[in-house]
Formats: C-alpha cells, structure tokens, sequence
C-alpha cells in the first residue's frame, strides 16, 4: 500500500526559481560580483599557477566536502601520490573525488567550449554518471547503508522503490523521481543570462538534495555538481573551494537546506508548494559563500600578502629550515609564484648570490617542490605549490572548522 504522507508529483518541486521580479538585490548584485570577482582572480595568475593552484584546491574540495560527511581524511594524505591507493591509509571516496572533479572540470570546460546548451548540466544521465565515477571504487562498507541496503552506484532510488528519511525530511516518493528530475532539467536548463544561471545553480543544489535521487551520497553529488556548473559558467571555481565555505558555515548550511524543504508559509510566501522565501534563503547563502571563498583565496594573492606568506614559510617551515633557505630569497620565490616560470639563469641571477651558490640553493628548492624542473638541465624552471607551502600562502586552508555530521 502507498503511503500517503510521501510526496508525489513534480508539482511539490515549485517553485523552482525565485519568482520574476522576486529576486533580492542581495541575491541579484552578488551574482553579479560573483563573474566579476572570479575574472578578476583569474587575471591574477599566469596558467602555470593557475593548474597548480586548481590541482591543490581539489584536495582541498575533497578533504571538506568528506569531512562535511562526518570523514576525517588527513589532507596529507590526499595530496601524496604514493598513498592514494593504500586504502588503510585513506578513504577511497575522499581520492575517487579528486580525479572524478578533474576529469568532470575539464568536459564542463570543454562542453561550454562547444556552445552546448546550459540544460545539459542538469541532465539526470550527468547526475548518474557522477554518482557511479565517485561510487565505483568504494568498499562494501561504504555501500552498505543503515538499513542493510547495499547500494549500487549510479543506480537511482526509482529502480528498487526505495523510500528515504533523512533527519526530518522524507524525501519525495521513488516513483516520482523521474518527473521530478525531467523538471529540474526544465525549469533550470533553459536560462541564457549569466546572473539567472548562477541562481538557478544554486537552486538546483537545494532542490537536488530535497528530491534525493540516491539512496545515499545526495549531498557529494549535489555539491560537485554545483561546483561544475560555476565551471561551466567560466567562474574560476577550481581556484576556489565552496565546500571549504560550505564547511566553514555548516551549522548554517543545514539549517538553511531544511528550511527550503518547508511547504509554502501563506499568500505572501510565493504560490507553489514550497516556501519561496526559503529558497530565497537558501540562495542567497550559497552565493555568499562563494564569494567569501573567492574573496579568501584573492586577498591572500595580494602582493604584500604574498611576500609575508613566503617570508613566514622561509622563517618558520621546517621543509626550508633544513634547506637552509633564507628570508632573502623571498622575492625571487614570490616572482616565480606569480609568473609561473622563470629561466633558471634569471632565476639563479635573482637570488643575488655566487653562481655556485645559486645552483646550491635552487637545487634545495626543486628538492623541496616549491621550484619544479622537468631536469636538472631544464632552461626553464616552473612554480611548485606542495601541501606545506601552499598552507603558508593560504591561512587556515585546511583549517578543521565545528563539522555537525551528515544532516542532509
């Protein structure tokens, strides 16, 4: 027998949007900061830091959308290559997600590079493929649900019929999924202005996680989906981390996705099935975090910033301690993370020592990873951004913020 108290029909997913003419000013002008902000970080590198610092913030994404799980995954750990695959080690959803998100950064890049249309980004067979590509590794034991269920990637909760609280919110019933999922490609695909899709993205996240596709990992699917429409959009999105946001104000997060599942509060409240102040809500956040998160990662690539990073980690890193590397040296490291490369006789003639002693002293650098060289007779030397040193360049990084567990 059906139960009753299950929500059926796309007609509870309304509404999708914020009602034309409805959107804040606060929700319209942070859109708009946010293209604008993102360019702007963006200008600030050269393509070589640029990769660095996109590779980097994938550990970074990773390590805060697991821990927003309640799954502590040393950072450490995720950005060394030789323990990626030791599964005593690490958890294999936390390094499935890094090169998930790398592969999927460079099709939305590639599919926006095509002209194809901004609906493809909500296509049910995209929310299936990034559920298998970050499931298909995982263990038994992180299939298994509470229930006992064993859980199969990409496989939706219509195919088994299989019915989800999660907290106090009873998801929509399986047999709806499907018109509830053909709507969200609908009413959000079909936008061309830059402002109304980086609302309808946000949108999409609550709505995604309020139809809860999947019997289990809604919420890593949701946010790297997000993530991947901002770059579709050109946003700059590897060079910054929503979920470290998302982390950082979890408490938040939460409260505020729970507050959009809400049925609608009144005549004043919208005319669909939900609140569509809650939405509103819920909108505005996200585009807040974003910006606070791109704002955190442009405000520590100032100039003057910059140099007193460096000059921190040449003081205080044990990594330049035992190399022997001096404050001195600051600008010519400051230079490179800038530029992205140098030739090493620029390079050498910067440090302002004895040609032996330059040679000496790069060659401590490229051992430590903070200067890269293809060989020891490379022309050109390149920037490197290990774990420990980019900490320095970005304060509290990794910083382990209150994490409330899954909720959502």
């Amino acid at each position: 027998m059906a139960d009753e108290r299950l929500m059926r029909g796309k007609q509870w997913l309304e509404p999708c949007m914020p009602n034309e003419g409805k959107e804040s000013e606060a929700m319209l002008h942070g859109a708009f900061q946010m293209v604008r902000q993102a360019a702007r970080l963006e200008a600030l590198l050269s393509p070589i830091t640029r990769e660095r610092l996109g590779h980097l913030l994938r550990v970074t994404n990773s390590y805060f959308t697991n821990l927003i799980e309640g799954q502590h995954t040393e950072p450490a750990l995720l950005a060394a290559e030789k323990v990626r695959r030791d599964p005593k080690q690490l958890l294999s959803l936390a390094y499935e997600h890094i090169e998930v998100q790398a592969l999927y950064e460079e099709r939305a890049t590639q599919w926006a590079g095509e002209h194809q249309a901004w609906s493809m980004m909500f296509e049910p067979s995209l929310f299936k493929e990034l559920h298998l590509a970050l499931f298909k590794n995982a263990t038994q034991a992180e299939l298994k649900l509470a229930d006992g269920v064993i859980m199969m990637p990409d496989e939706l909760r219509d195919v088994r019929g299989l019915e989800v609280t999660v907290g106090s919110h009873m998801a929509p019933a399986a047999d709806s999924l499907a018109a509830m999922l053909a709507r969200l490609q609908e009413a959000y695909g079909r936008y061309k202005d830059p402002t109304k899709r980086i609302i309808s993205a946000m949108a999409c996240h609550h709505r995604m996680a309020f139809v809860h596709p999947f019997p289990d990992g809604n919420g890593r699917v949701v946010r790297l989906l997000t993530h991947l429409q901002l770059q579709f959009l050109g946003l700059s999105s590897p060079l910054w981390s929503m979920s470290r946001g998302l982390a950082k104000n979890q408490q938040k997060y939460y409260r505020l996705l729970a507050a959009a599942d809400q049925s609608r509060r009144g005549d004043l409240d919208g005319r669909g099935n939900l609140t569509h102040k809650g939405l509103c809500d819920f909108i505005e956040f996200m585009i807040d975090v974003c910006l606070d998160q791109i704002n955190y990662i442009e405000q520590a690539l100032n100039l003057d910033s910059l140099e007193q990073a460096i000059n921190s980690a040449i003081i205080l890193a044990p990594e330049f301690k035992a190399a022997g590397i001096k404050p001195i040296y600051a600008p010519v490291l400051k230079a490179l993370f800038m530029n992205g490369k140098m030739e090493r006789s620029v390079f050498k003639r910067f440090l302002g020592t004895s040609d032996r002693l330059a040679t000496e002293v790069l060659s401590k650098l490229i051992k430590s990873g903070v200067v890269q060289a293809e060989t020891s007779k490379s022309r050109v030397v390149e920037v490197g951004l290990p774990l420990w040193y980019a900490e320095y360049i970005f304060p509290d990084l990794h910083r382990r913020f209150a994490i409330l567990g899954n909720g959502h």
